[in-house]
This record gives C-alpha cells, structure tokens and sequence, in this order.
C-alpha cells in the first residue's frame, strides 16, 4: 500500500475522506487564483501619471527614479500613517515586514518600494525600529501621490494602498490599485494574499480568529 502524501500513518478513514475533499478544494482555489491573477494582467494601460516626489532619508527622489535600468515595473506600497497621533498601523507594518524579507527576491523583476506620508526621519527611525534592510522606504514629499491614488481620502485619512505603475517610452503609467476590504467584523483582510500570516493562521484548527497585528510586541532589532 502506498504511502499517503496528506496523513500520517494511522490516520483514520474519516480523516483521509476530509482530506481529499479538502485537496479538491484546494485545487479549486488555486485555479481560481490563478484566474483572477490572468484577468489583472489583462487589465488595459492605465494614465500617463505626475513625476511624483519622495524622500529616501534627507535624499530626494522622484517616482521615475525608482525604475532600475531594465525593470520596468514598480510595485508600491503606501503604508498608514496617523499625522495627528503620530502613529503607524501596526497591520500595514506587518506587511511591509513581510515585504522586506523577500523584496530581494522580487527586485529580480520588479522595483518595490514602501512609502507612506509621514515626516522622512520618522519614516527612517520607524523603518530601523522594525529591522527593514531589503526594502527601500520612502516618505512621500507632499501628500499628491496619497490623494491621487485613494492612499488618503478627502477627510485626510489614510487608507494602506497596493499599486503597480509601468514605465514606458511615454512615460509612467498607471496598471493597478487595491485597498484592502473591511467586513463587518472590522478586520482588513482585503490585501492578506500578500503577507503570509494569515494563511498559516489558516492552517491552523483555530484559524484567523479575531487577531490583529500589534505594534507593541515587536522589539527593535537594536534592543
């Protein structure tokens, strides 16, 4: 008898049923992953947009600076910061977190910055506090890009924001937004396919429960 891939030995016929419904489903999903992933891509060129501004420090830069020579993708991340409380989101630092620690992998493709509007040395002491290396990080120098992307809504909120731009003969041009999605439960799950806590919260038997991510529990890497 071949050994099952799915179960360790002594599993029960009732487990073995479930887990084959369940790798069915999961191969449902990964079809519909991909699915979705094919109709992004075919989504048309968007606008030509503005030669946006940012710090990297006390250093200025533009948003057509961030395209390396021969990548002519960008990928930005806007992360949320409260100007009146002086306050970063403890979920969108999560995902730059994760964003860090594969953006070398990425920029094998793709340029990949996180941003946010923030003053530039309270972006750079919050990116050391939480150990970002790999990821460049940007404080925008106006708030333009946030109010022209949805990274800010008219109240002066922020609103953490995915966006893709492409650099062409004709300029950068826009290819896609997303924002994450707030149920009524409160929690914002509408970006999680790009930071990997919740899917191994998802492998659990308590799954996602009603955890938020924290800023207290994370400790410098200087500390």
């Amino acid at each position: 008898m071949e050994p099952n891939l799915f179960a360790m030995p002594g599993a029960s016929d009732e487990y073995l049923v479930a887990r084959e419904k369940l790798m069915q489903a999961e191969l449902e999903l990964r079809a519909e992953v991909e699915r979705v992933a094919e109709l992004r891509r075919a989504l048309p060129v968007g606008p030509s947009v503005p030669d946006y501004v940012f710090f990297e420090g006390d250093k200025r830069v533009r948003l057509y600076d961030l395209f390396a020579e021969g990548k002519p993708y960008l990928i930005v991340f806007h992360f949320m910061y409260w100007q009146d409380d002086h306050e970063f989101c403890p979920m969108c630092s999560m995902w730059v977190d994760a964003w860090d620690g594969i953006a070398h992998h990425v920029e094998q493709r793709a340029n990949v910055v996180a941003a946010t509007l923030a003053p530039p040395d309270v972006v750079q002491a919050w990116a050391k506090h939480r150990g970002w290396r790999r990821i460049r990080v940007l404080a925008d120098a106006d708030a333009a890009f946030a109010r022209d992307t949805g990274a800010e809504d008219e109240k002066g909120d922020p609103q953490s924001t995915v966006l893709v731009f492409e650099k062409t003969a004709e300029g950068v041009r826009h290819l896609y937004t997303s924002h994450p999605e707030t149920p009524p439960e409160g929690l914002n799950r509408g970006l999680d396919q790009l930071c990997p806590t919740w899917h191994i919260f998802d492998l659990l038997p308590s799954g996602r429960g009603d955890w938020n991510a924290g800023n207290g529990y994370v400790e410098s890497p200087a500390s």
